[in-house]
C-alpha cells in the first residue's frame, strides 16, 4: 500500500496533538515513505508515550538521516513505550547502525 510521505506526516502530527490516542502499533511496511515521513516519525518518537510498535520495512527512500533521527528520538524519550522497532530493508548505512547501537546501550524498553 503506497501511502507516501504526506499521509505519514498527517498521522504523526495527529498523534502528537492527541497524546491520549489508543494507537499502539503503526505498520508502515512497504508504503513508499521517504525522508519527510522519516522526519515526522522522529518527531513523533521523541515525545509519544503510547506507541508500542513501529514497523517500517521495505521503504528504501527513508534514508540514513531518518534512521538516525528515529534512533536518537527514541534515545531522548525517557518515557517511550516502544517495544518493537522493525526497520529492515530500508538501505540504511553504518550511521544508522551506530545510532541504533547507541540506543540499545541506554534503552530499557526495546
Amino acid at each position: 500500500n503506497f501511502v507516501g510521505d504526506a499521509v505519514v506526516v498527517a498521522i504523526a502530527e495527529a498523534m502528537l496533538q492527541n497524546q491520549g490516542t489508543g494507537l499502539r502499533d503503526l505498520n508502515l511496511n512497504n508504503t513508499g515513505i521517504g525522508a519527510q515521513a522519516g522526519d515526522a516519525l522522529a518527531r513523533l518518537l521523541r515525545s509519544n508515550c503510547s506507541l508500542e510498535a513501529l514497523f517500517a520495512v521495505h521503504n528504501g527512500q527513508l534514508g540514513d538521516s531518518a534512521g538516525v533521527a528515529c534512533a536518537r528520538a527514541l534515545q531522548e524519550n525517557a518515557e517511550t513505550r516502544v517495544r518493537k522497532l522493525v526497520l529492515a530493508d530500508n538501505g540504511f548505512g553504518p550511521a544508522v547502525g551506530e545510532a541504533l547501537a547507541a540506543l540499545l546501550r541506554s534503552n530499557r524498553s526495546l
